[in-house]
Parts: structure tokens; C-alpha cells; sequence
């Protein structure tokens, strides 16, 4: 998984259950367990080619180090002692020591690894620092963002109707119209206002001009796309809301003439929709929060973003970049990057296709 998706989880396999009763049946909370890649899954966990190893260039094993940290919103265990359970992915993070690689399950110490562009905030606002303090600003203000970013989804709430007993849930998050951010004043309290931003954003870096050439490639791509499969439909292609509530209240750069996501995040604003294919929700522009750091937004965009492009690109048969390449490249900028050059792609391709028409 990528921050910012969620899913359904069915756990069946013995020592993965004992893991999780261990886990939901502790005192902490919210309930948290690591996701790392693993090619075949448990079958894999005692093959020796992916013992999981900290060597860096010294070692040899396949084993991914770069992982997400998930959290557990909701669960029901079965009669038969399987569990169901939504599940959201909140942050990256690096093993940099394991206490064990085999089975049942394996077990190590992670940090959380902030992108580099907040690293780089939180240096220059807190130059006298150490890096270590830096890191765990930068953390702390990622998990005080939580909340926020990831509303948490019940059982009750994605129960379908028509299908009985049967969970779904939509692959991205949704934010939380209700939450109200803290921040922490001079006095070492959280206060009750809505602020997070600990530092002070450069609205010049490069990253926010590359998340505003990704948007309006999107709105492109959503318009080629139309022609392409219904040119007589008047409503468009629809992007979810969860990557809709992204789009920036004020960019550096007007938006163009023909841009249409502009029109269609504010007309969800106005006439206050309640969104979701399964659970409902009321739909979130992030910047109405007030103090919510845009590089957290940029950050985000640079994950979620990925269910679109992926879905097109399987069309054309490309899988040059997989979820974990995403993963473990370290600056929202460089996603962003990746991003673009898959929607230039799909742009040109569809273009071609309608050229032949």
C-alpha cells in the first residue's frame, strides 16, 4: 500500500491472526502494525533470499526495508477465529533493526521516514537543532496530522446492503470534515485552534510548480479521456474526491483557461455533497484548514495519485514503476516528478489513439 489508501483485510492464516490478536488486544492506541512488500507473500517469509537484513550494500538479501505504517480502524473476529478488519496506510517507514526475519511473523524496529522537503522546512526553522530533533519534529507533526488526513471508518459504516455481510471500502482515505488540528503554544499545550505548519513555507519551492504542472496535466488527461470513451456525455470523467480535495485553494499560477477540476471541486464545495462510493462523508478541501501545511497536501497528491495513472497505464500494458519504486523514493518532488512523466505519457498515447480516429 501507499500513505492514503485503505483496505479490507482478511486475515486467515494462523500466525498472522496470532499476530493481530496481540496486537488489537493490547493497551495501545490507535492499533498499528508495518507493511513491507514481501514477492509471494508468507510463503516467502523463511526463504532465505528475503531474510530481512539491515547490511545496506553488504547484504544480499531481496527483502524490502522500506515499508507503511498502517493503522487498524476497525475489526470483527469470526467464529471460526479469522479476522476482518479495515485497515488505512498512513506514513513510510525504514527497518533499521530486526529482532526477527523468519516465521510466525517478523518482527523489527522502524523509523518513520518524513520526505525531504519537510526535513528541509524544519531544518531552516529550527537551525540550532540537531538532526535527530529535526526528525522527530517532523514526526511528530505528521502524526498530529493523522486525524486529519485518515478518517476513521467503522464495520457498521461499510456493511453493503445489497451483499449481506460483505465489506467494502474505497481504496483512498478520506479526510475528516470534523477534525479540528492542534497546535502547541508558547506554554508547551496543545491549544484548541486549527493549526499545524511548525515552520514556515517557501510557497516558491519547486515542488508546489511541479504539483501544479501534475494537476493541470490530470485536468488534460481527464478531457482526452472523454473524448476518447464518451464524447457526447456532458457530466466527464470523474476523479475521486479524495484526490478532488487536494486541488490548491490558491496556486502560484492562475490556473489555465480550459481547466475544469477547479469548477467541479467548488461546485462539490457550494452545494456540500456527501461523497463516497460506500461510506459517506462530507467532501474535504484540504486548504480550508486553516494552518494545514500545503507540503503535507503535495505529499499526499504525490501517493493518491497513482490509482489514476495506474489504472490507465494497465490499458497500455506499461508497468515500468511499481508501488514499492513509489515507496522508497524519499521527496514528495521526485513522486511528483514520476507522476508527471506517467500522465505526459498516457496524454500522448490517448492523443494518438484519437488522432486515428
Amino acid at each position: 500500500e501507499l500513505p492514503g489508501f485503505q483496505n479490507v483485510l482478511n486475515v486467515h492464516v494462523a500466525h498472522y491472526t496470532n499476530m493481530f490478536q496481540k496486537i488489537l488486544y493490547s493497551d495501545s492506541d490507535p492499533k498499528y502494525f508495518g507493511h513491507i512488500y514481501l514477492p509471494g507473500g508468507s510463503d516467502n517469509l523463511d526463504n532465505p533470499e528475503y531474510r530481512m537484513e539491515v547490511g545496506g550494500s553488504n547484504s544480499s538479501s531481496k527483502a524490502a526495508l522500506v515499508g507503511v505504517l498502517m493503522q487498524i480502524a476497525d475489526y470483527k473476529q469470526l467464529e471460526d477465529g479469522r479476522f476482518v478488519m479495515i485497515v488505512q496506510a498512513l506514513e513510510r517507514f525504514r527497518v533499521v533493526e530486526v529482532q526477527r526475519h523468519h516465521s510466525p511473523y517478523a518482527i523489527a524496529t522502524v523509523e518513520i521516514l518524513p520526505d525531504t522537503e519537510v526535513m528541509e522546512a524544519f531544518e531552516t526553522e529550527y537551525y540550532k537543532c540537531n538532526m535527530s530533533e529535526i526528525h522527530g519534529m517532523a514526526v511528530e507533526e505528521a502524526f498530529k496530522s493523522h486525524p486529519y488526513e485518515v478518517r476513521v471508518i467503522t464495520m457498521d459504516e461499510s456493511t453493503s446492503m445489497e451483499n449481506g455481510d460483505s465489506l467494502s471500502v474505497s481504496e483512498l482515505s478520506n479526510y475528516d470534515a470534523n477534525y479540528k488540528l492542534q497546535e502547541t503554544n508558547d506554554n508547551g499545550n496543545d491549544s484548541s485552534t486549527a493549526a499545524v505548519a511548525m515552520y514556515d513555507i517557501d510557497m516558491d519551492d519547486i515542488v508546489f510548480d511541479v504539483e501544479q504542472k501534475v494537476w493541470i496535466r490530470l485536468d488534460e488527461m481527464i478531457r482526452l479521456l472523454q473524448k476518447l470513451v464518451d464524447p457526447n456525455n456532458d457530466q466527464g470523467v470523474q476523479v475521486p474526491t479524495q484526490i478532488l480535495g487536494l486541488l490548491p485553494l490558491e496556486p502560484n499560477e492562475p490556473w489555465p483557461e480550459e481547466f475544469t477540476l477547479e469548477k467541479y471541486a467548488t461546485k462539490l464545495e457550494i452545494e456540500k455533497i456527501l461523497v463516497g462510493t460506500f461510506s459517506k462523508s462530507p467532501f474535504v478541501r484540504v486548504d480550508n484548514m486553516q494552518g494545514y501545511s500545503p507540503l503535507r497536501r503535495a505529499q499526499r497528491l504525490s501517493y493518491v495519485i497513482w490509482i489514476l495513472t495506474d489504472t490507465v497505464m494497465a490499458l497500455i500494458d506499461d508497468d515500468s514503476l511499481t508501488r514499492q519504486d513509489i515507496l522508497e523514493m524519499e521527496s514528495t518532488e521526485e513522486r511528483l516528478e514520476a507522476a508527471l512523466q506517467k500522465l505526459d505519457l498516457i496524454c500522448n498515447v490517448i492523443t494518438e489513439l484519437l488522432n486515428k480516429q
